[in-house]
């Protein structure tokens, strides 16, 4: 006989939910994470101010980490009209500099580089479907595994 059966309750899935559910939705959530990187990409290109701030969440933050290793090489922006301007200016289109849409740090991000060679990492963080912290690591030399493309 079933557990309903005996009058017992049944399982729920909150337990294995709880065990490894934070894990189960970044897998879920990862096609949604890049195609909101990529909208993220195309708003601050084409220089979309509004498109943009709608993408990101009221305490956004940019981290830009001069790849220095120094503390003083790290500068925090916080706030939805600051991070704007950041990364307008940042994806704004260059000649000779592509952004590839890959995989930093197992997670959504994006490349950008200069004659074939790397000279930014930028990983996204999400809080549900908004960009909650961008993270961009300039001349990202050592980093050598954040080059598998995800569609």
């Amino acid at each position: 006989m079933t557990a309903i059966a005996h009058g017992t309750r049944r399982r729920t899935l909150g337990p294995a939910l709880r065990r490894g559910g934070w894990a189960a939705w970044e897998w879920l959530a990862r096609p949604v994470h890049y195609r909101s990187v990529h909208r993220l990409q195309t708003a601050a290109e084409a220089g979309d101010t509004e498109r943009l701030r709608s993408l990101l969440a009221p305490t956004v933050a940019v981290v830009v980490d001069s790849g220095s290793g120094d503390p003083s090489g790290l500068r925090v922006i916080q706030g939805v009209a600051n991070a704007a301007v950041v990364l307008e200016h940042g994806f704004a289109r260059v000649d000779g500099v592509l952004v590839d849409a890959r995989s930093v740090n197992s997670q959504a991000g994006l490349i950008i580089s200069r004659a074939g060679t790397p000279i930014a990492s930028v990983a996204v963080d999400f809080t549900g479907r908004l960009v909650s912290m961008v993270w961009v690591r300039l001349n990202p030399v050592e980093r050598r595994h954040w080059n598998s493309v995800y569609a």
